[in-house]
């Protein structure tokens, strides 16, 4: 068993110990002997006579109390932040912040100009089943619903191109199954 803490030798010289704590104490001569020193220096300490400060002192210290709070509350203005207890942390959250910039992966976004035309082929790579493009789209005409206003030129386009490899494989696999249970 571990030996008593500071605070629970403190609870033993005021009786609040637990039942094991004091199975413990009776026990652990080591334990016993930091109760008793403890237990000792408070009975010195209530014996010793603390003389009354005289009524001047009262006085002084209410001055130097008044002194003291005046010259804080003037204080440096920013100046006080320009201590190490708080630029530390901020410099520390900084470094973070820099370093996260750093090290997570930039995504770049792929612009297309409007006259551009896009070749859906080498976007995306068919599978054994067919073209992804004729399988998310399928008989829909995306010219007749840009110019119907329902969507943007090149709003698909550029959402199916921005898309990762396993993305576009996972689209692809999903329009799939939705094919293949439609027709069910």
């Amino acid at each position: 068993m571990t030996h008593l803490t500071p605070d629970e030798v403190i609870d033993a010289v005021d009786g609040l110990l637990s039942l094991d704590q004091k199975a413990h104490l009776s026990e652990c001569p080591e334990c016993r002997r930091q109760v008793d020193d403890v237990s000792s220096a408070l009975a010195e300490a209530k014996q010793t006579s603390v003389p009354e400060p005289s009524p001047f002192y009262w006085n002084q210290l209410s001055t130097q109390v008044r002194a003291a709070v005046a010259a804080d509350a003037s204080g440096n203005g920013w100046r006080s932040w320009l201590r190490w207890q708080v630029l530390l942390p901020l410099g520390g959250v900084a470094a973070m912040i820099v370093a996260l910039m750093i090290v997570l992966p930039k995504r770049e976004a792929i612009v297309i100009a409007p006259e551009e035309p896009i070749a859906h082929e080498a976007a995306i790579a068919p599978d054994a089943s067919g073209d992804a493009l004729e399988l998310l789209f399928g008989e829909f005409d995306l010219d007749t619903a840009a110019e119907a206003g329902v969507l943007e030129p090149g709003v698909a386009d550029r959402a199916v191109l921005e898309l990762t490899a396993e993305e576009q494989a996972e689209l692809t696999r999903l329009l799939q199954a939705e094919l293949t249970r439609s027709k069910s």
